[in-house]
């Protein structure tokens, strides 16, 4: 068989084959519990103002409830993308990639999927709650949001994307009750828009790569069209690259030398980047992949963490 013709099974998309906890641990999508770090950002950015890097005391319990935060926020999560399978079930199979998703070529059952899904939400709810009160209350508000996403309200246009960007600052502001300190409001500000691009440039490659059948997979997008996404997708970039940049600035939890805008080149790199790969020809309906699969974004995020570190400790 000559070259042009050599099939694989990465080419055909055809699935690998897994046992049934395997299958079952993919359809709760680990790769999207990287997302869930957003818990530690009130952290990362109060150190000098409710923790001292040198006293272990200071530190270390805020780390474990912001560890224990981030565990609960990913069992929701899971238990929220076991629901959503399953409700999407029926148009997954005629999907090119999510057909291969565990529960839509049925892999894990309905049956079991919603069991497991009851099971995370039963144990990760309350313990957030037992953890602390106003955190638990953030959880479970995502939880009964992205539920009720799941059933009717993605079919909404832009209602759609601001429930997942919501869905993102939603963390943000868990991990700062968790620990009890408070954060500037421009953390928010960039955190919601930055969340948003990610979730037009979702619905943007979706758009691209199924064409006229998007619809029949995602009701939402008939009320988009191409140009109005890709205006989406530069507003909703250029407001969250702004918003940091104008946080390190101006807020008040950060040096008021301005030694924080040390970071502003990683953001700007890393989101430039995804915008590069975004529209490059790898077409994929599923970009957020990329923040986690690509070097140099992963380089970039590593080089902003370790700045924003260091300029803090320094300050």
């Amino acid at each position: 068989m000559g070259r042009d013709h050599a099939l694989t099974a990465d080419s055909l998309h055809v699935p690998v084959q897994r046992g049934a906890l395997t299958s079952l641990a993919v359809a709760m999508r680990p790769y999207q519990w990287p997302k869930n770090t957003l818990v530690f950002a009130s952290l990362a950015f109060s150190a000098g103002h409710a923790w001292t890097p040198g006293d272990v005391e200071s530190w270390w319990p805020l780390v474990w409830r912001s560890l224990a935060l981030f565990f609960l926020w990913s069992l929701v999560a899971s238990a929220t993308y076991l629901i959503n399978d399953v409700l999407d079930r029926g148009a997954d199979m005629y999907h090119p990639r999510k057909r291969f998703r565990p529960i839509a070529s049925g892999a894990v059952s309905t049956r079991t999927a919603k069991a497991v899904a009851a099971v995370l939400l039963a144990t990760a709810v309350p313990a957030a709650f037992v953890l602390d009160p106003g955190a638990g209350t953030v959880l479970l508000g995502y939880a009964a949001v992205m539920i009720a996403y799941s059933f009717e309200l993605k079919k909404v246009a832009i209602l759609d994307v601001l429930i997942l960007s919501g869905g993102v600052a939603a963390r943000a502001v868990g991990g700062a009750l968790v620990i009890d300190v408070a954060i500037s409001p421009w953390l928010y500000v960039c955190t919601s828009f930055g969340a948003f691009f990610f979730a037009c440039s979702k619905r943007w490659a979706e758009y691209r790569q199924l064409g006229p059948e998007a619809i029949q997979h995602r009701p939402a997008l008939a009320q988009y069209s191409g140009e109005i996404l890709s205006q989406l997708l530069i507003i909703s970039a250029s407001t969250a690259l702004l918003g940091y940049a104008l946080y390190t600035i101006e807020s008040t939890y950060v040096p008021a030398n301005g030694s924080m805008a040390w970071t502003i080149p990683f953001v700007a790199f890393g989101l430039f980047r995804y915008l590069l790969l975004l529209n490059g020809p790898r077409r994929t309906d599923a970009p957020d992949q990329i923040l986690f699969t690509d070097p140099q974004i992963l380089l970039a995020v590593g080089g902003f963490v370790v700045t924003a570190m260091t300029v803090l400790l320094l300050n």
